[in-house]
Formats: structure tokens, sequence, C-alpha cells
């Protein structure tokens, strides 16, 4: 929903240390957000409980090559990390075959569609229905999340206008937008209100 092209470029990579050194740097250069479910550093405790992800998973002898190179890591949250571990179905040469896009090629906010209603969200390529469908990016977690952002910045918005035009307001607009203030408002309670009862995921789901 929120996903950004990370530019890579190799003449960022440090000058010493490896791969677990560079985590601020990597950070930042991901906007501090996991790359695949767009999900930022603040909404799962920080830094520390976020991942160093190889794209290219270092446990492939052919990539073992690539483990301190900065154009191969990026940040991951630790339930996408996990859930694609050192999977690497074929190369990301094509989109219409199962891979992962390299995210510092493509920006996946042009490779996935969110639906309004639902908030789920539905690959446009069969690379990046594969990606939702073995990273489960239509986890209640997430969906929550996609949720609540919406709502909220709804809300932003009224509350904006309303402070910007409430002087020039006729008695019927006035009515109209406070009706759709309290709808915004009651959806946000209910949103909120449902966040306790949402596990991020099943056991049974981490295993598969």
């Amino acid at each position: 929903m929120n996903w950004k092209k990370i530019d890579k470029d190799k003449s960022t990579q440090p000058s010493n240390g490896t791969y677990s050194d560079w985590k601020e740097q990597i950070a930042k250069e991901c906007f501090y957000q996991c790359i695949y479910c767009s999900i930022h550093e603040e909404q799962f405790g920080g830094i520390d409980h976020y991942h160093i992800e190889h794209y290219r998973p270092k446990s492939i002898k052919r990539f073992k090559k690539l483990e301190n190179d900065i154009k191969n890591l990026f940040y991951c949250c630790p339930i996408c990390n996990r859930f694609k571990s050192n999977d690497w179905p074929n190369d990301p040469d094509d989109l219409e075959v199962i891979c992962y896009p390299d995210p510092s090629e493509y920006d996946y906010s042009n490779l996935i569609d969110v639906d309004g209603d639902n908030f789920k969200v539905e690959g446009k390529y069969l690379s990046t229905r594969y990606l939702i469908e073995r990273l489960y990016l239509n986890r209640p977690q997430l969906i929550y999340e996609r949720r609540e952002t919406v709502l909220r910045s709804k809300q932003i918005k009224l509350v904006s206008e309303i402070n910007h035009y409430k002087e020039k307001f006729q008695l019927d607009d006035d009515v109209v937008f406070l009706k759709n203030y309290l709808s915004i408002i009651l959806q946000l309670q209910e949103t909120l209100d449902k966040r306790r009862k949402i596990r991020p995921y099943k056991l049974v789901e981490i295993r598969k």
C-alpha cells in the first residue's frame, strides 16, 4: 500500500564490517519499512525487531558471494522474512514467472492492487500473486493496518476541511459534513476495537 522502489547503489557499499553492522544504513535506504508488506518499523517495535533481508538467499551456494553485498541487502519485518526464508523459485527475469520481483528494480505499488472495500491485496502478475501467497500479505494484521491508515487519512482530511471552511458553511453543508465526519470516527473506533482480537498469524501458517 505504501511500497517504494529502493534505490540501491554499489557506491554506498560500506568499506568495512558485515551486513549486521549496516542495519541502520539499510533501514534508511528502505524508508524504515518492510520491503514486502510495507509496514513501518514503528508498528513492529522498532529497528531491533526488524531483520536484514538477503533478497537472494545467502544459503543458496551461487548467492553466497552476495552475503555482504549492499545491493542484495534490504529491510524486512520478521514475519515476512520468516515466510520467505530461503525460498527462491526463479530468478526475477520476468514478472510472469514465479519469483520475487527485485524491490530495487520495481515499485511494488505498480505491481500490486489494494481493494478499497476489504483492504486485501492482489498481484497484477504471476510473480506478485506468488509473493502475496507465500508471504501471506493478506494476514489479518496487515488488513487491519491498511484499514486504519485509510480511515486516519480520511479523518485528518475532514478535520482539516472543517477547520478551514467552518466559518463559510451554511446549515445544510454543516449537517452533511458532520455526518461524514461522525461516520469516519465511528468506523475508526470500530476498527480500533477489533485490533486486540487479531492475531498476526497462526503457527500452522508460519510452518507452511
